[in-house]
Formats: structure tokens, C-alpha cells, sequence
């Protein structure tokens, strides 16, 4: 019985690591899951039960434990980087929403009020802190953190344990989802672009007619007011806009 249980546990527990490696990876750096809001220690109990919940699943296809400790560790390499390199993909997918407000509030003159962004681990404009926050509410209460978890799961189809890493194909669909990401940022301030132009270029004009007239000391709290108005008005299109093109392209990333 000792026998047994001697060449059984080690197999069970290396398919248990093996998989928990992968998936503490893609909780630590993937959007809503990863935020620097949630407690590490939080994010590191959710891999390991999800990693409980899954092992009996897929442990038919993970392979053989490997007799040299290089092949173990490089084993366990490859694992780590296959999670971390999807965590950065569809991370990447949410930078949309700070670019967004970045430009939003370079255009409303809202730039300098900074503060921490969570899902950004830095500094940041505190509309693009709002919006991101904003995004992150409605992906968990949409249920598409559903999807996220889903693609974790689905992560074992599409990158076989044992494989080896496609960097080109991760470098190439990190290239794509980074030129997405800011085409929707911008996509998403362009009512606030076009304002921007439009209100910066009559205090131009208006300058230029009226000698001596304070233009900023009166246009700046115009532009404020007009940018909560329209931020008022077109934050909930803004918000369902980047919550279909998220989804659309997360169930194209991660199956």
C-alpha cells in the first residue's frame, strides 16, 4: 500500500503544481482578477481552489513527471511565462479605458488631478482612474469576469502543457491587441476630441477679436462644465461601447 501511495502522491502533486503555476500567473496579472486592489494573498487562495477545481479535468492530458529536475524546472518555466504572457494580453484589452481618459481629460483640462490608478499600479488622470474603475465595475457586474475564468480553463486547449512557447504568435497578437486597445481609446473620447477642437478653437477666435480679454480666466471653467455635461451624457454609451468590444475580443483571445 506505501508503494503505492509513494509513486502516486508525486504524480498528483506535480499535476496539482503544474497547474497551479500557470494559473497564479494569469490571476496575478490578469484585469479585474489581478488588480493591485485585491489582496495578493486573496488572489493567491483563488489560484490555488481554482487549480483544485480543475486538476481533475485536465490531469489526463498534463504529461508524465520528469525524472531530470532541468526538465522539471524548465517544465514549470514554461508554464509561468504562458501565464503571464495571456494575463498581459488581455490586460492590454483594458488600457483602452485609460486611454480614453487620458484624452478626455487632457481636452477638459482635468490632466493634472492625479490619482492611483489600481488597475495602472501608478499615477494616473483622475478621469482615466474613474473610467477604468467604471469598467471594471460593470465586467464583474456583467458577469464577464466569467469569461475570464472560462479562458483560463480553455487555456489548456489552446496551449498544450509541454508545449513549446510561441513568442512570435504572443508577440504578434500583443502588437494587434495594443494598436486595438488605443484605436478604441480614441474612438471612445471622440465626442470630447471634436468638443475640444471646436471649444479651443473659438477662444481663439474670440481672443483675437477682443484685445485684452481674460480668455482663460472665463474658459476654463466653461470647459469644465461642458466636460461634466458631456461626460453626464455620453459616460453609459462610452461604458457599453467598450464592454462589447471587450467581450467580442476576449472570446476571441481566450476561446
Amino acid at each position: 500500500m506505501s508503494g503505492v501511495l509513494g509513486r502516486i502522491l508525486p504524480a498528483e502533486a506535480f499535476g496539482f503544481l503544474l497547474i497551479t503555476v500557470r494559473l497564479a500567473a494569469l490571476v496575478m496579472v490578469m484585469p479585474v482578477l489581478g488588480d493591485h486592489s485585491v489582496p495578493r494573498r486573496t488572489r493567491v487562495a483563488f489560484a490555488l481552489a481554482l487549480s483544485l477545481v480543475i486538476y481533475p479535468t485536465i490531469k489526463n492530458i498534463l504529461p508524465p513527471m520528469p525524472a531530470s529536475v532541468i526538465e522539471l524546472a524548465a517544465l514549470f518555466i514554461r508554464e509561468l511565462t504562458i501565464g503571464l504572457m495571456m494575463g498581459l494580453v488581455t490586460r492590454i484589452l483594458l488600457t483602452a479605458t485609460h486611454t480614453a481618459g487620458s484624452l478626455i481629460a487632457f481636452t477638459t483640462g482635468l490632466s493634472a488631478a492625479q490619482s492611483f490608478d489600481p488597475s495602472q499600479g501608478s499615477q494616473s488622470a483622475l478621469i482615466s482612474t474613474f473610467m477604468t474603475l467604471m469598467a471594471v465595475t460593470m465586467i464583474v457586474v456583467t458577469n464577464m469576469h466569467h469569461l475570464l475564468i472560462m479562458g483560463m480553463v480553455n487555456s489548456y486547449q489552446k496551449f498544450p502543457v509541454g508545449m513549446s512557447v510561441p513568442y512570435a504568435d504572443f508577440a504578434t497578437v500583443t502588437v494587434h491587441y495594443v494598436s486595438w486597445a488605443f484605436m478604441l481609446g480614441v474612438q471612445l473620447a471622440m465626442p470630447f476630441i471634436v468638443y475640444g477642437f471646436v471649444y479651443y478653437v473659438g477662444l481663439g477666435l474670440i481672443s483675437r477679436m477682443i484685445q485684452g480679454f481674460q480668455v482663460f480666466f472665463v474658459g476654463m471653467p466653461v470647459n469644465l462644465f461642458f466636460g461634466f455635461a458631456l461626460m453626464m451624457m455620453l459616460l453609459g454609451t462610452i461604458i457599453n461601447v467598450f464592454l462589447d468590444r471587450f467581450g467580442q475580443h476576449l472570446v476571441d483571445f481566450v476561446g
